[in-house]
């Protein structure tokens, strides 16, 4: 684990850039590197690196890199580049980065697998080169400050350390996560700083000229492959790419374990990693203290598979971390995953060097409850939808239960909220905004009711900004889109690499590995979707080496939120943070709004409790970053 940060442009004191790069001492805690050439200073803190093996120089001294990451090819570009006559003077990835510029220049990330964000100060074409890797599993948010100083960092906290960099709110993200449940990129909750898109990279010179441009899309593999003409051509190449990204999740690491929460990419990855005798050993699961629903199908997998499991118990006393977590966040994140995800690694940092998930596939594959819900109402259109939509105002809820896979109780706000999305799926409306009605947020005619004179002007600023994605064909293909520009990277990659960043310990994705990435934004829709649910491909080979592997439902992985919302430390903490008196301070929302969902949420309604949630995460963001308040976190 690693963390970046720096600026370019008017010098300031070094406590400057040392405050900066301290801050992501959790990203590195073993060592730090500094770099100062007046108007370039940059810093790191690294885990794995020996900190006096950075910054490398070009032999003349007028290439300078920094970089943070993991490259898993490493070894056959080091082969390659030793070919072509680079000489290298010892055995790190900083100096093969500095060995692929002065061979490939700009284009020299072409060539690199894995995850990375580094910087290169070329002296003598007098411009920075930083990038970003192809999908955005190593973070980098960036400003431009009102003297122009360009200021980065791999989290916001190293940002907001440099003196002209003030904490202000950016209304249009707010408006934004109460509608996803996070901010998508490019915006942040900070105004002024953004998010560098995954796949990008951003080119600096002193006359303070900025040039962000992607060098990756995923446009260009929005088509099938026209080599495969057969289902089980795809298998075959999904065979070979999976093995290949299985072994490559585990190089570098000497004893490995595995994420089982159940789900059917996790089992995959975990049964092909036994397969090919990786050091894989120990498995992690969360559950909750409810029953073993959520446990299952793990424990069963990890005992078929050989592996040694470990079971870990979410209780209610647990969210008292989500203090904590905001400020490793950056951000608030309205979705109870962010912490489980950290509670496993916590966890699993006292047993591996390293984690091992099947998470991302089902952003590609259509696996979520939302993506699995829109394709399932949308594929009946017309009389089967009008049908569907009247017959939700008159069934009992009940049977509404029994329709989703879905981890509480369904009542009359999830009534509505469905019979909205039912009417406008026929509506000539970009997809976003009927998407935006299957998210645990507020839709526009929610947000009449709650938002206050001080957050209105901003309703529905990023949903009536988004536009149907060009290029991509049918419902399945604009889904996979939407993860293209944000659902991603920011809702599901960016939590992931906070909680290992807490932990100091590293998280490998093998279905976030850009090679199998290509592969699956092409695949066919019917290997994606089928007969009403998702990651089509996924289970087709699971079934093929483990026949009778469990998977685990929605509703089993579902942290209980009634229960968890329902004890006194979250009572108190929602007391604290959205009682009227609060809520009239920050002046966001009509108290009586927030008083009638509260009121709702303790019926146990499963939307009205996220959006408590949602706002309470909110809330303890500006308390954290904002209003500086003391105690929340010991930091």
């Amino acid at each position: 684990m690693a963390g970046i940060a720096g600026y370019f442009g008017q010098a300031h004191a070094p406590q400057a850039l040392q405050g900066m790069v301290r801050k992501l001492a959790h990203r590195g805690r073993d060592g730090e590197a500094f770099y100062n050439a007046n108007p370039v200073f940059m810093g790191l803190r690294d885990k794995a690196v020996p900190a006096s093996l950075q910054p490398i120089y070009s032999h003349d001294d007028s290439i300078v890199v920094l970089f943070i990451g993991e490259i898993s090819n490493y070894a056959a570009l080091r082969d390659d580049l030793t070919r072509k006559g680079m000489h290298f003077r010892a055995d790190g990835v900083p100096e093969l980065i500095l060995h692929l510029y002065e061979a490939y220049g700009l284009n020299m990330t072409a060539h690199l697998r894995g995850r990375f964000v580094f910087a290169v100060h070329d002296a003598l074409k007098d411009f920075v080169f930083i990038a970003r890797d192809r999908l955005g599993q190593e973070p980098l948010y960036f400003t431009t400050t009102q003297s122009g100083d360009f200021v980065f960092a791999s989290e916001i906290k190293a940002i907001l350390e440099h003196p002209s960099v003030q904490a202000v709110p950016d209304m249009r993200s707010v408006d934004a996560y109460l509608t996803m449940g996070y901010s998508p990129t490019p915006g942040s909750f900070f105004k002024g700083i953004r998010k560098l898109p995954a796949g990008h990279r951003v080119i600096w010179n002193p006359g303070l000229h900025v040039m962000i441009e992607p060098y990756w899309q995923w446009e260009t593999y929005a088509q099938p492959d026209a080599t495969l003409k057969t289902d089980a051509d795809y298998m075959a190449r999904f065979e070979t790419l999976l093995q290949d990204a299985a072994a490559h999740s585990v190089q570098g690491l000497r004893q490995a374990g595995v994420r089982l929460n159940g789900s059917a990419e996790d089992t995959l990855v975990a049964a092909e990693l036994k397969r090919q005798s990786a050091p894989v050993t120990e498995s992690f699961s969360v559950g909750f203290d409810d029953g073993d629903a959520a446990l299952l199908p793990g424990r069963d997998i990890a005992h078929k598979l050989g592996l040694r499991h470990h079971e870990i118990i979410c209780t209610p006393p647990d969210m008292e971390k989500l203090p904590e977590l905001i400020w490793a966040n950056d951000e608030p994140v309205a979705h109870s995953s962010v912490l489980t995800s950290y509670l496993l690694m916590q966890h699993a940092a006292v047993h591996v060097d390293g984690v091992v998930s099947g998470g991302a596939a089902e952003n590609f594959l259509a696996g979520s409850v939302q993506q699995e819900i829109y394709l399932n109402t949308t594929r009946g259109k017309g009389v089967s939808a009008w049908i569907f939509r009247n017959a939700l105002g008159i069934m009992p809820l009940s049977w509404l239960q029994k329709q989703y896979d879905n981890g509480g109780k369904l009542g009359e706000q999830c009534r509505d909220r469905l019979i909205g999305f039912l009417s406008e799926i026929g509506r000539p409306a970009p997809l976003m905004h009927k998407y935006s009605f299957l998210m645990p947020g507020f839709t526009a005619r929610e947000k009449n009711r709650f938002y206050g004179d001080a957050l209105s002007p901003f309703m529905e600023t990023f949903i009536d900004a988004q536009r149907d994605p060009e290029g991509w064909s049918g419902a399945i293909g604009s889904l996979v889109a939407v993860q293209k520009d944000h659902g991603l990277q920011d809702n599901v990659l960016m939590p992931l690499d906070k909680a290992s960043a807490l932990t100091s310990l590293p998280l490998r994705l093998p279905f976030a590995d850009h090679t199998m990435a290509e592969f699956l934004i092409g695949l066919p829709d019917h290997l994606r979707f089928s007969q009403g649910r998702g990651k089509v491909l996924l289970r087709r080979q699971l079934k093929k080496v483990m026949p009778d592997a469990p998977e685990i439902t929605h509703k089993a992985a579902a942290l209980p939120m009634f229960k968890f919302m329902s004890t006194r430390l979250m009572r108190e903490m929602i007391e604290t943070c959205l009682s009227e008196p609060s809520v009239k301070k920050r002046g966001l929302f009509k108290p009586e709004g927030i008083r009638a969902l509260i009121q709702q949420s303790r019926e146990g309604d499963i939307l009205c409790l996220h959006q408590v949630f949602t706002l309470m995460m909110l809330e303890l963001w500006f308390r954290i970053y904002v209003d500086r308040e003391k105690g929340w976190i010991s930091r």
